[in-house]
């Protein structure tokens, strides 16, 4: 990754803050529909498939590879399948935001069959964080519109020797900041439940080209909900790994990058793949599974961590999953956990304040010039003249709290191991649903006049407004736990919302353990249901 110090330290706590939508309400599908075509501009053909459009659809990315090794399709035309669902869809979805058609082509002319899993299979990684060589690399900022990528990461050369194909990026908010998909730069990704709901962020386009089935595979990554939020709102599976274990990622609590999906046995296997090898490897820092998960307690909870309100569809999921998992024979009882969820926050929003600087550094390299408030979202300009007057102990503040939490949730996780929540407080929101309301905006605008107390209280109201609707994802992010969201609740007005299940550090295999029993019982429901 480049200059992966800084990067990380850029990226962190910047993917999705776990709160709102929509910027402004600015873009709207006809501008979405321009753009989307502007960015897919490509000319190479292919002979016809010979496996159906619906074959490939509803095919896992493990089936898929499969199919390559006997013959009954080759990579070329697994890639020609997709790039052909974007070219139809994307218009209307905005989810994908640059096509490197060419380039995988000769990529899967080249691939040779070393037992790769995935071998020959195409896959869409996200936009921001997962940069590959001459592809975008913006971090959703307009002054960095044209700058591209001048190394791949190796969390993408991680996934191109586990044989995926690269056949483009997906959309994303700038620098990852909200609970939504929409950007000055990139527009608004549309969910394909219903175009005029959002996909959910930060991974919104990832998610959107999972469900659209695009790809059976799309990457992401999570500092605060981003790979589980959208996950949740668009029926499909999402899991936040535990903190260091996947290749690239840090150790200490930062973004951590890993993948949504259909099929849990991909995940499973894509997980074993991604793996760090470094002097923390990943794989010791796991735990072993049990035998009988049945015999795993579970703790779930239903109450908003931060007091707010909890949607009758979000409980209805929970009641469900808990109906089903003890019909089955396991223990569910209800507590919560033991985290004062507004304390979280603050420190969340206190850590996070660097991203502000970060981007005026980037925009500063660029143009010569410190960024303006309209350079930017409000809340990255909030950010940045925030960090402008953060205290000196604020390390040790945020040091202090993280241990707190990771005190309280070991002795947590210690009597149940396994902690149920919704994902997400409510169903996808309208693409009209405003990121901040107009009066917090123009406290954001004027924020460099408070002191830093209020100016950490002034973001935390301005993100109240989104945080509202996605309260239970970021306790996994600053605990370091690995937590997996499972599609398995449609609302009466067909729109999907997850739960999930948080487990201890290291307990990655676990969730997916529970994640194949929901499936191995028909728990699922996607979009591929619906239609």
């Amino acid at each position: 990754m480049e200059n992966k110090g800084n990067f990380m330290k850029y990226l962190r706590r910047s993917l999705l803050i776990g709160t709102s939508f929509v910027l402004f309400g600015f873009f709207f599908s006809n501008s979405v529909s321009v753009k989307a075509d502007e960015a897919i501009t490509t000319s190479s053909t292919v002979s016809a498939p010979n496996i159906s459009d619906t074959t490939y659809y509803h095919s896992s990315a493990t089936q898929l590879a499969q199919m390559v090794r006997n013959g009954q399709v080759t990579p070329q035309q697994l890639i020609a399948h997709a790039v052909a669902k974007i070219k139809s869809d994307n218009p209307q979805l905005n989810a994908v935001i640059s096509l490197r058609e060419e380039q995988a082509m000769q990529e899967a002319a080249n691939l040779k069959d070393t037992g790769q899993p995935f071998y020959g299979v195409p896959i869409l990684i996200k936009g921001l964080g997962q940069p590959i060589l001459g592809s975008s690399n913006t971090r959703g900022l307009v002054p960095l519109a044209d700058v591209k990528a001048t190394t791949t990461s190796s969390f993408v050369q991680r996934l191109q020797s586990m044989g995926f194909i690269v056949v483009g990026q997906t959309n994303f908010p700038e620098l990852g900041l909200i609970n939504i998909t929409n950007s000055a730069l990139n527009g608004v990704a549309h969910n394909p439940w219903n175009h005029s709901d959002n996909t959910g962020g930060s991974s919104g386009g990832a998610v959107a080209s999972v469900a659209d089935d695009i790809v059976p595979v799309a990457t992401g990554n999570d500092a605060g909900g981003s790979l589980r939020i959208p996950a949740s709102w668009t029926g499909v599976i999402g899991l936040k790994p535990t903190q260091g274990v996947i290749e690239g990622d840090d150790t200490s609590p930062s973004s951590v990058n890993f993948a949504d999906a259909k099929n849990i046995q991909d995940m499973q296997t894509l997980f074993n793949g991604m793996l760090s090898t470094s002097d923390h490897s990943g794989d010791a820092m796991l735990k072993k599974v049990p035998a009988n998960i049945k015999k795993v307690p579970i703790a779930y909870s239903i109450k908003s961590p931060v007091n707010t309100p909890v949607s009758k569809d979000a409980v209805n999921a929970v009641k469900q999953a808990v109906a089903f998992l003890r019909a089955k024979g396991f223990k569910v009882v209800k507590k919560n956990s033991p985290v004062n969820g507004v304390k979280l926050m603050h420190i969340y929003y206190l850590e996070s304040t660097g991203t502000g600087t970060s981007a005026n550094t980037l925009i500063k390299n660029a143009t010569v010039k410190n960024m303006t408030f309209d350079d930017v979202s409000p809340m990255t300009w909030a950010l940045y003249q925030a960090d402008q007057k953060q205290p000196s102990n604020t390390d040790a503040t945020v040091q202090d709290e993280l241990d707190l939490v990771n005190k309280q949730m070991t002795a947590f996780h210690h009597k149940y191991p396994l902690y149920l929540t919704p994902t997400t407080a409510v169903t996808a929101p309208k693409n009209t649903d405003p990121a901040y309301l107009p009066q917090n905006v123009d406290k954001l605008r004027t924020i460099s006049n408070l002191d830093h107390e209020q100016q950490i209280q002034t973001i935390y109201d301005a993100w109240l407004h989104g945080l509202t609707k996605t309260p239970f994802t970021q306790l996994a992010n600053l605990s370091g736990e690995p937590v997996i969201s499972l599609p398995t609740y449609v609302s009466k007005q067909n729109m999907p919302l997850g739960i999930q299940f948080e487990a201890a550090k290291g307990q990655d295999r676990l969730l997916l353990k529970v994640g194949a029993y929901f499936q191995d019982h028909n728990q699922f429901k996607m979009l591929d249901n619906y239609k």
